[in-house]
């Protein structure tokens, strides 16, 4: 069985939706919509599920409504897959560009063993990787005690670990790449990619769903204002490198 890909896209955005739906079909990949949450469409009132205050003091910023977008458009696309019959997932951001060889890599790491978890398949960076497992394809998978590693671009989830984010992610206080990331607090099996398994495209779901004028510099707080954040970073990165070297 091919493991279906849950894509993440807005309404208006229909031809990434026509480009994307166009590339699975070429590489035999099953694909199904999901309708993005559209942040700057919510008042900041209406944004529920989100804790403003924990935002500022875990991120040293203010969140931006594309971040709570694209947060509650990844919690809508979890909630998608466990309603389907289905044990394991893909769940994708339109921006997401897939290889030829993509269906196989998916299905070389499914064939590992039945505890898939959740497997990041793109990153920003990655440093201090420990392999973890080998795919059949020769994909190496880890950890890395460095992070956050940047991207929710895509990730490979079973039920299980699905349940898992859902019980622990909310309220949102972190961007989702960030969050998505903190297997130590979900308790789930967490892998990545050393070699990246999707291709960016040219433009991200976050810069689709951003406002003009607005962007991560104009949301920082203070400097004063961000040494609880300095605090909150360094607990997380020593747990990150513990569950690393000793956990799951």
């Amino acid at each position: 069985m091919i493991t279906p890909a849950l894509v993440i896209n807005l309404d208006r955005s229909t031809d990434r939706w026509d480009l994307f739906s166009a590339r699975a079909a070429e590489v035999g990949q099953p694909v199904v919509r999901v309708c993005a949450v559209d942040g700057n469409a919510i008042p900041a009132d209406q944004r529920f599920g989100l804790s403003v205050a924990m935002f500022k003091l875990c991120h040293g910023r203010i969140p931006l409504p594309a971040e709570y977008g694209c947060y509650m458009s990844h919690i809508a696309a979890l909630n998608r897959f466990l309603q389907m019959n289905i044990p394991h997932g893909v769940i994708l951001e339109d921006d997401a560009g897939l290889p030829d060889d993509f269906v196989e890599r998916i299905a070389a790491i499914v064939a590992l063993g039945p505890e898939t978890g959740v497997v990041k398949l793109y990153n920003h960076r990655v440093s201090g990787f420990i392999v973890k497992e080998i795919s059949a394809l020769g994909d190496e998978l880890g950890r890395c005690i460095h992070g956050p590693l940047g991207s929710s671009m895509g990730y490979l989830v079973d039920r299980a670990s699905a349940e898992r984010l859902l019980a622990g992610l909310l309220p949102m206080f972190l961007p989702f790449d960030i969050a998505l990331e903190r297997s130590w607090r979900y308790g789930n099996r967490f892998r990545l990619a050393r070699r990246n398994i999707l291709v960016p495209l040219s433009s991200t779901l976050i810069s689709t769903l951003t406002a003009p004028g607005l962007n991560y510099r104009s949301t920082k707080l203070p400097l004063p204002m961000r040494t609880p954040t300095a605090f909150f970073r360094g607990s997380e990165y020593a747990r990150r490198a513990l569950s690393v070297l000793i956990g799951r």
